[in-house]
């Protein structure tokens, strides 16, 4: 078999590969990711950003709280927070939420919705609003996005919401020379809310690009997609004094620049697992020195609340059942995809590693 330079784990004998989760032992840094029991107390002190998912849009009083409406699958309301090992200064600047730790910046953007007309302008605007708060702070550099956008797929051809969407993306990244060797991983995603809500995470050092050699970079898709391609990596890959870190974009059954297996959601994960592997190999291959890849929690987007249930067994048996994961109704930004992942990943240098225990 195979020995790939990312961390593996078998379910079975005929079972594939399985990502498995993080030895927290390896590898520390400024902030850390959980799946956490949901509750309605108030934010302590060392979050820097909260995602409730399943709760309606409002814009919250505390600028750490991000309330995405999105129907949770699964038995046990979690919340998405992540926590910093450093003190936290939070607040607001032009309607944009923030949350600093001196290594990075988490913070998001509400929007009313804007109608298709103006849906381009809308996102221009409110990537130069995030911009300048990120320059403000002293944290350039864009590591992810996220982009929750109401009806993504209304309007026809490339009056399409996620095309124009794209437009006021690619404009406001245009802006700056070389933009293209220098995007965040992102993911953009339809909800049934009526605004539009932009999340992000800076740092004052930049990442590095990681595109999938299964795929082609969704910068150079054709025209047919579009009147602008969709800007951003498929994941970008941050190093941290103990280790890295790998953010993966939402990812789906996309070969080349064409969606595979229409109709066929198992089909679609198996190609979509197929795509994360191709991925972590090639962020491997940069870092020789580190260990394997191993996922510290994922978010499964489903177009249909029934989907959970048919691929649950199958999503366990890929990536493992010590992975967290985190299963969200939503819509695709592509009519013909019925699921995309995204998630979060870890490496830590080889001296950092324990001995394997005999």
């Amino acid at each position: 078999m195979l020995q790939l330079p990312v961390s593996f784990l078998h379910t079975s004998a005929a079972a594939p590969e399985s990502l498995i989760a993080p030895d927290p032992d390896t590898f520390r840094c400024s902030y850390r990711l959980a799946y956490e029991t949901d509750t309605r107390a108030d934010l302590d002190a060392e979050v820097l950003a909260c995602l409730r998912f399943g709760r309606s849009a409002e814009t919250a009083r505390d600028p750490r709280q991000v309330d995405v409406s999105l129907t949770q699958l699964g038995s046990v309301p979690v919340r998405e927070v992540w926590r910093s090992r450093l003190p936290v200064q939070h607040g607001w600047a032009e309607d944009v939420g923030f949350a600093h730790n001196g290594e990075v910046l988490f913070g998001h953007l509400r929007l009313a919705q804007p109608d298709s007309a103006d849906i381009t302008a809308a996102t221009t605007q409110a990537y130069l609003r995030i911009d300048r708060l990120q320059r403000q702070l002293g944290y350039p550099f864009g590591l992810r996005m996220w982009n929750f956008l109401p009806d993504i797929n209304r309007g026809e051809g490339d009056a399409e919401r996620y095309r124009q969407f794209n437009r006021g993306r690619h404009d406001s990244h245009a802006l700056k020379s070389g933009f293209e060797r220098s995007l965040p991983a992102a993911t953009a995603i339809g909800t049934h809310d009526g605004s539009m809500t932009v999340g992000f995470l800076a740092a004052r050092a930049p990442g590095q690009q990681v595109e999938n050699p299964r795929q082609l970079s969704a910068f150079h898709y054709p025209a047919r997609y579009g009147p602008r391609s969709p800007s951003f990596s498929r994941a970008l890959l941050k190093h941290w004094p103990d280790g890295i870190h790998l953010f993966v974009s939402g990812t789906a059954s996309i070969v080349g620049h064409r969606s595979l297996h229409p109709d066929d959601p198992l089909m679609q994960l198996e190609e979509t697992f197929r795509n994360l592997q191709a991925l972590l190999q090639q962020a491997a291959a940069r870092q020789p020195a580190a260990g394997a890849f191993r996922a510290v929690a994922l978010r499964i987007y489903v177009r249909h609340q029934d989907l959970r249930r048919l691929l649950l067994a199958r999503a366990t048996a890929l990536f493992g059942v010590d992975v967290p994961l985190l299963w969200l109704c939503a819509d695709i930004c592509r009519r013909d995809l019925l699921l995309e992942v995204e998630g979060l990943f870890t490496a830590a240098p080889l001296h950092a590693q324990r001995p394997a225990r005999t």
